[in-house]
């Protein structure tokens, strides 16, 4: 992935105000410090769609028995423009992520990276309007330009032993 010359899109998505759920017990968080993208007048961005919010990661198998009952962590990733997960992190900063890396939170870290790493989207793109072409939400006109641009998201996974996986929420952005 070339890491000049990216367009990297970051999206504030908020559990409540102004989002739409998808099933699980978590959220899609903003990354710490990272800056929105700046939209001109002629331009409209269409964020990713995620086209298996089913993939789950599992409790890990070895903390079954002796793990503990609840358990969260954060994840960065970066969903490239053609809607592959390229790269991911642990989150260590955001109102409810791990402020450190937690020896016992190891094994989520790892299932959650193995599981989002499976994820595919469909790309988030931004259109270009031409002059004298209104600008719409179809992304349709003489002249209009879609590109498809990487992505950066971060999500909070809460794992339930009783419920043997990990879950999370996403909501639209705003």
């Amino acid at each position: 992935m070339k890491r000049a010359g990216l367009l990297l899109a970051f999206v504030l998505l908020v559990g409540c105000g102004g989002s739409r759920s998808t099933p699980g017990g978590g959220e899609m968080i903003l990354p710490p410090m990272a800056p929105q993208m700046k939209m001109q007048s002629q331009e409209a961005f269409f964020m990713a769609e995620h086209l298996n919010p089913e993939l789950l990661p599992d409790y890990p198998e070895a903390l079954l028995e002796k793990g503990p009952e609840k358990a969260t962590v954060c994840v960065e990733i970066v969903v490239d423009a053609d809607g592959t997960v390229s790269w991911t992190a642990p989150l260590r900063a955001g109102p409810r992520c791990p402020a450190e890396a937690l020896p016992a939170l190891a094994w989520f870290e790892h299932a959650v990276d193995r599981t989002v790493r499976q994820w595919r989207f469909e790309p988030a793109s931004v259109c270009t309007f031409p002059a004298g072409v209104e600008k719409n939400y179809d992304c349709i006109g003489e002249g209009v330009v879609r590109k498809t641009v990487p992505l950066r998201l971060a999500f909070v996974f809460e794992f339930s032993r009783s419920e043997r996986r990990g879950r999370f929420s996403g909501a639209a952005s705003r």
